[in-house]
C-alpha cells in the first residue's frame, strides 16, 4: 500500500513538473495566482493581473472569444512625440495601466506599456469594447450604414423588436443612458 502512495506521489510530482516546465510565463502566473471564484469582480489584484492575460486559456473559469485580426492590417505611422505634460510612466504605474496609446490623424504619438506588457501581449478587453464600438458606429455613420445615432437600435437589429431595447436609440446605448435595468452581478444566471 505504501509503495502505491509513493508511486502516485512521484507521478503527481512529475506531472506537475511537466506542466510547470511547459507553461509560458503568463500561465505560470495564473498557476501561482489561480482565481478561487468564478466571479471576476471578487478576484484579488494578483489574480486579475495573472488571469486577465490568459483568460482565453481558462475556459473552466470564464467564457472568452478571441477576435482574430483582419486580412488587411494597416500599420500606423509614428507621429511626432507627444509631451503629455506629466510623467507618463509614473502615471501608468500609479494607475496600474497595462498600455497607453494616443493616435491622432492616423499616427501614433504615444505608445507605452506597463505591468510587464508589450505590443505582442494580449489582455482581456472588457469595457474597452465600448470605445471600439463607438468608433465603429462612427465609421458606420460615415460609410452610410447607420443614418443617425438618434435611430432606434431595433431598426438595425430586428431581433430586439418587442424587447426592452425596442425604443432605445443608438445614442442611448453608446452613452449607457437607455434606462434599461441591468444587473452587474456576473454570478447571477438570470441577468436583466
Amino acid at each position: 500500500m505504501r509503495k502505491w502512495i509513493i508511486l502516485i506521489m512521484i507521478v503527481l510530482v512529475v506531472v506537475c513538473g511537466i506542466i510547470w516546465g511547459t507553461a509560458d510565463k503568463d500561465m505560470r502566473r495564473v498557476i501561482l495566482n489561480l482565481p478561487t471564484n468564478k466571479d471576476v469582480l471578487f478576484w484579488s489584484t494578483s489574480q486579475r493581473d495573472a488571469a486577465f492575460r490568459a483568460m482565453d486559456r481558462l475556459p473552466i473559469l470564464v467564457k472568452s472569444r478571441i477576435i482574430p485580426a483582419g486580412n488587411k492590417i494597416r500599420q500606423l505611422a509614428a507621429g511626432a512625440p507627444l509631451d503629455a505634460g506629466i510623467d507618463v510612466d509614473a502615471y501608468m504605474q500609479d494607475q496600474r495601466t497595462a498600455a497607453l496609446i494616443i493616435v491622432h490623424d492616423g499616427k501614433i504619438h504615444l505608445e507605452k506599456y506597463g505591468l510587464d506588457f508589450s505590443p505582442g501581449k494580449r489582455w482581456t478587453s472588457f469595457s474597452v469594447a465600448k470605445s471600439i464600438t463607438s468608433t465603429l458606429v462612427g465609421a458606420a455613420i460615415k460609410d452610410g450604414y447607420i443614418k443617425s445615432i438618434d435611430d432606434m437600435v431595433s431598426d438595425y437589429t430586428p431581433d430586439l423588436k418587442g424587447s426592452v431595447y425596442d425604443n432605445v436609440t443608438i445614442k442611448q446605448l453608446l452613452t449607457m443612458t437607455s434606462g434599461v435595468k441591468w444587473n452587474e452581478d456576473y454570478g447571477d444566471p438570470i441577468q436583466t
